[in-house]
């Protein structure tokens, strides 16, 4: 476990807090704040009738500086998140979030002047140091930004680009700019017990938000998956490997099970070259794609444990399998990890119904300063 490594007693200083939305919480000190976090997570359990009597542990990277994506609007040349008090875009160009990479590429990145009205921009940095930008515009925007050129030429020498909602990756055939399919890169590491582990994906990839604090989750996924050998684990939500590689180091086997293609794809490719010494946990590894909210095939009582980091909708039916299972047959241990609590409290009661009890509990404040937190629980079978 890693202590906030901040006095608690400090407050986070932005010049933008009487007007930004993106941050809550810097009227308080870090101290107030994960008092708060475990104070509200507490109050969930109860009003959801969760027994719990352990401790809720709270794991930090750090309390600012950690993101190194984040998403800002762009709305007639400005570019940030909205204001607290109107609809109005906050002009961003300096960011308490955002790590000092990710603020270094923010800072060139402003100098673009865009002849665009309205759309969206994520910026993103690799665990390398690559540049990253993903252009979520209208078509008739992204059609007059291949015709214009400049801009294109110009940011293509600082940074990988996709646009739009399919991810497509502009380049210059001499005379003008078309587009060609999404390309995988690496954009983002976990952990296999002590060595780092490139995952491919795209700019426009869901991935945790800070390459520092994703260790924290590595760490805390191979410990619980760690405490029971040799386990053969059914994964949902698997998306590009996060969690797949950390718990694929320890278990027998593990199931992914993920509906979306493209970061199925890039959690195929990033087996496909794990290094030498990793390469041997490859066949341990089943992929299946499906809406595995809606409907899964799998036999539960064939797992030893599960891995689920759903959407923020939850799981959904995909618990009701458990529910035909009898007691002993249903998997031993349940891991769970949320950024949304209050599905995940639904999730956690429907899951003691059928038997389970938490036997840990964190807090993993991956968005300081705002009210957002990440939970990690372990759930045993009686």
């Amino acid at each position: 476990m890693i202590s906030t490594p901040l006095d608690p007693n400090a407050k986070v200083p932005c010049p933008y807090e009487p007007v930004c939305s993106g941050c809550q919480l810097l009227d308080k000190t870090y101290g107030a704040q994960k008092d708060l976090k475990t104070q509200e997570l507490s109050e969930l359990l109860k009003n959801h009738d969760i027994r719990y009597n352990g401790v809720i542990d709270f794991l930090s990277a750090g309390a600012s500086h950690l993101r190194d994506r984040l998403d800002f609007s762009l709305i007639d040349g400005r570019l940030g998140l909205y204001g607290k008090h109107n609809k109005e875009i906050v002009d961003l160009d300096v960011c308490a979030q955002m790590s000092p990479e990710l603020q270094s590429w923010l800072t060139e990145f402003r100098k673009i002047k865009w002849p665009i009205s309205k759309g969206s921009i994520r910026l993103r940095v690799s665990p390398s140091g690559q540049r990253g930008v993903w252009l979520d515009f209208a078509n008739v925007d992204i059609k007059a930004l291949l015709d214009e050129k400049e801009i294109l030429q110009k940011l293509q020498q600082e940074a990988f680009i996709e646009i739009g909602q399919r991810r497509k990756v502009p380049f210059w055939n001499g005379q003008e700019f078309k587009l060609k399919d999404p390309e995988l890169n690496i954009w983002f590491n976990t952990w296999m017990g002590e060595t780092p582990v490139d995952l491919y994906c795209h700019v426009a990839s869901f991935t945790q938000p800070s390459i520092k604090a994703n260790v924290l989750i590595a760490e805390q996924i191979s410990a619980w998956v760690n405490s029971y050998p040799g386990a053969r684990l059914i994964e949902f939500g698997s998306g590009i490997g996060n969690l797949t590689l950390p718990a694929l180091a320890t278990a027998h086997s593990v199931l992914a099970c993920e509906i979306d293609a493209l970061s199925l794809e890039g959690l195929e490719k990033t087996v496909s070259v794990l290094p030498p010494s990793l390469k041997h946990h490859a066949q341990k590894l089943k992929i299946y794609r499906g809406d595995f909210q809606k409907k899964i095939l799998q036999d539960f009582s064939e797992f030893d444990g599960v891995l689920a980091n759903p959407p923020r909708s939850g799981l959904m039916n995909f618990l009701n399998p458990l529910e035909a299972l009898q007691e002993s047959e249903r998997p031993k241990f349940f891991i769970y990890m949320s950024c949304f609590p209050e599905s995940m409290m639904i999730d956690m009661a429907r899951l003691q119904s059928f038997g389970y009890e938490i036997q840990e509990l964190a807090i993993l404040d991956q968005f300081p300063q705002t009210n957002h937190y990440e939970v990690l629980g372990l759930l045993q079978r009686k």
